[in-house]
């Protein structure tokens, strides 16, 4: 019997499919996906073995059969090219290798092209779309921010082509700060987390960029309401790839240009990425992404000036990165049949920059990680380890200044670090994938380490139907600082876990199957739980001037089940159904209560029609139940006693009704249903056009974002703030 693998001969990596026949007969076989093969019946003796595959040149060896005996060998293929008649190729899609290969559960990809057949508000966005998955929740329309299975929305895990970004947004949350036209794809893991990510509770959206395969220079442009972008990429001596872009607002501009007042905002982005791929199969990449939003006004042209010459606001916050990553193959070394090396190096920064009149008032925020992550990979048959190690050195600020003051009203450093080691090792067999890794972490200044286990196990019942079960414990030190009560998130605190500040974790588990209908349709159905320790939770009632008040540790459950129904992008209807039940409660010092983001019943029904020629249509229709708020209940106004004239009075100032709230998150908004409709025409050529035409809110729904009341009116009345009304909006694009 003759027993082997196949692989590449410079990266060592397995070539599947390739074909092993013995010359001169019929007796062959086909080598799996890992490459291996086993060719039995063989007559003892001397045989010749024509080992093939399309893309490869043809390998013939001779190799020595003996009787009772097995003899093993590796067949490593040179890469060569071939002329062809024309041919239709349709490759296995992502999320069918995902299904066959993969032990995460409810794992979620969507190719950049997707993005843009989903109706839009001004222009395509990755997180946008994010909200439309399944066990994904918005709680409302102005955030593009999103909740995952009853988790905060700091509680995710963003990665730009594998570096950390803590706030990916821009004006107070309304839109993301990716640029469509850089997105390759993303993968958005909701649960059954592998133990190779850390630092979040709740999932890992991972975000890779496009990397340009043409020689010479291609792009892309477009112009929307919102923004203009260019994205410009090519390759350099079929070896080094490279992509740049950037995205501006001109809002500002327009406005200016049709009036004399002024729209003092404005946010940017730009973006590098360089791939490199050196002889010998190693691979050199560095990622740079810029974002900032500026708000810069005269307090004179609000009314609200304190200084003579008019005072100011400037209020600015965004992100920069800086990453390298480098991977080599090492071959058949440490007793593998194939092994590469990772190391990345990374430095990501989030600030915050709150000016009021010329620094009469100032907040500033800064955060700043600087990362190491390095990972070993080896595969042997059907089996995959991955042993790896993330270190976090993390730099905080949160400074309160005012100008009448020579001493700070607050000055709050932390410099705390964090480290981690794991362990992930993949088994698969004939009929199962089972995952089953370790995750070891602590931080300094906590006095705290951690040990998180994670498994998933998946069973194949036939070729399409498969059930899955997964377990793991998470961890997150890195909390944001808002008030969950405000329906806009302004901009978020990002503290690090102290004394003063607990590690939050959660012991999640999932259970669910999958079904599919020839290589372009599945069915997914999935339950899911989250019990949560040490969870900090916003104090409403913490004192600006006091640290270590800001949280107040609550702990919580979650559960629910999620099902989606999805149509690949292969057909002339195209798009995907999702449903998510949920359930979320958190436990407090002030007894029980649901976080904002506990939507009960949410659903997604987004689709894309192709009819053929140069017309795409587009639409999304959502129906959710109302998300939980405090309701008021009464307002107070408060008095001054006079003793001269023995009364109590508010003197001569406006007088100023105070909110009395009732139980917290204790009432529910109504029920939110909302449809988008797009249209786009698209004219392929040298140069490829792209105009399209959105409509938000198509039948002009009356979704309450927020209520304000009036307890002076006999009776009070409560007044209902709308979320987005009937919203046109048009864009064109062109690429080259």
């Amino acid at each position: 019997m003759l027993e082997g693998r196949v692989v590449e001969v410079a990266t060592a990596s397995p070539v599947g499919s390739a074909t092993v026949v013995l010359r001169g007969t019929r007796v062959g076989t086909v080598a799996n996906d890992d490459g291996r093969f086993v060719l039995g019946g063989l007559p003892a003796g001397t045989a010749r073995i024509v080992v093939g595959r399309l893309g490869y040149r043809t390998d013939t060896l001779t190799v020595t059969i003996r009787s009772g005996d097995t003899t093993r060998l590796t067949v490593r293929l040179q890469p060569a090219t071939a002329a062809l008649q024309t041919v239709k190729v349709a490759a296995a899609a992502t999320e069918r290798d995902q299904f066959r290969l993969s032990g995460s559960p409810s794992v979620v990809s969507v190719r950049g092209e997707t993005l843009k057949r989903v109706p839009v508000i001004g222009e395509p966005d990755v997180l946008r779309v994010v909200q439309l998955l399944p066990g994904v929740v918005a709680t409302n329309d102005f955030t593009a921010g999103y909740n995952v299975r009853g988790g905060e929305s700091d509680q995710n895990l963003v990665l730009l082509d594998g570096y950390p970004i803590y706030n990916p947004f821009h004006l107070g949350g309304l839109f993301g700060t990716f640029i469509d036209e850089t997105v390759a794809e993303f993968e958005l893991l909701p649960g059954g987390i592998p133990a190779r990510y850390g630092s979040r509770l709740s999932s890992v959206l991972s975000v890779v960029p496009k990397a340009e395969a043409r020689s010479g220079v291609h792009g892309a442009a477009s112009v929307s309401v919102l923004a203009s972008t260019l994205s410009l990429g090519g390759t350099v001596r079929g070896t080094t790839s490279w992509n740049v872009a950037a995205r501006r607002t001109y809002a500002d501009r327009f406005v200016s240009l049709l009036s004399d007042r002024q729209l003092p905002y404005y946010f940017t982005d730009m973006q590098a990425h360089v791939r490199h791929q050196r002889r010998g199969g190693g691979t050199l990449s560095a990622t740079a992404y810029r974002g900032s939003d500026v708000l810069d006004a005269s307090l004179e042209a609000f009314g609200d000036s304190s200084q003579a010459g008019g005072g100011r606001i400037l209020f600015d916050w965004g992100n920069t990165l800086l990453g390298v990553a480098y991977t080599q193959p090492l071959g058949a070394r440490w007793g593998g049949d194939s092994t590469r090396v990772m190391q990345r190096l990374s430095w990501t920064g989030f600030n915050t920059t709150l000016d009021l009149g010329d620094g009469s008032l100032r907040f500033v925020n800064r955060l700043g990680d600087s990362r190491a992550w390095g990972e070993l990979s080896r595969w042997r048959g059907t089996h995959e380890t991955l042993v790896g190690y993330e270190w976090s050195g993390l730099r905080t600020r949160y400074d309160i200044n005012a100008a009448a003051s020579d001493d700070p009203i607050l000055a709050v450093g932390q410099r705390p670090s964090a480290a981690s080691v794991y362990v992930d090792h993949t088994v698969r067999g004939a009929r199962t994938v089972t995952r089953v890794g370790m995750r070891g972490e602590t931080v300094t200044g906590t006095g705290w380490t951690s040990l998180s286990p994670r498994l998933s196990f998946k069973w194949f019942a036939t070729p399409n139907r498969a059930f899955t079960v997964a377990a793991g414990r998470t961890t997150q030190w890195t909390p944001a600082l808002r008030n969950e009560q405000a329906p806009i998130r302004i901009f978020d605190f990002w503290l690090t876990a102290d004394r003063n500040t607990p590690v939050a974790s959660a012991w999640q588990g999932s259970a669910g199957g999958e079904q599919w209908f020839g290589g372009s349709r599945f069915v997914r159905l999935e339950g899911w739980i989250k019990r949560y320790g040490s969870l900090p939770s916003s104090n409403l009632f913490n004192d600006p001037d006091v640290l270590g008040d800001e949280f107040i540790v609550t702990t919580g459950t979650s559960y629910g089940a999620d099902v989606l129904v999805r149509q690949l992008e292969r057909e002339r209807v195209s798009g995907w159904i999702a449903y998510s039940y949920a359930v979320s409660w958190r436990d407090g010092a002030d007894g029980r209560f649901a976080p904002v983001q506990d939507r009960r019943h949410n659903l997604n029904v987004v689709t894309s029609f192709r009819p053929g020629g140069v017309w795409s249509y587009g639409v999304r229709v959502g129906v959710g139940t109302g998300t939980p708020f405090t309701d008021v209940v009464g307002q107070l106004v408060r008095r001054r006693y006079d003793p001269i004239t023995n009364s109590f009075s508010t003197g001569n100032q406006d007088v100023s009704r105070e909110p009395i709230g009732g139980v917290r998150n204790g009432a529910r908004f109504p029920l939110f249903q909302r449809m988008d409709v797009s249209v786009t025409r698209t004219k392929p050529g040298k140069r490829t056009w792209a105009p399209y035409f959105s409509i938000v809110n198509a039948y002009n729904a009356r979704n309450v974002f927020t209520y304000f009341f009036d307890y002076s009116d006999n009776p009070p009345t409560r007044t209902a703030i709308s979320q987005f009304p009937f919203i046109p909006t048009a864009g064109v694009s062109v690429s080259w």
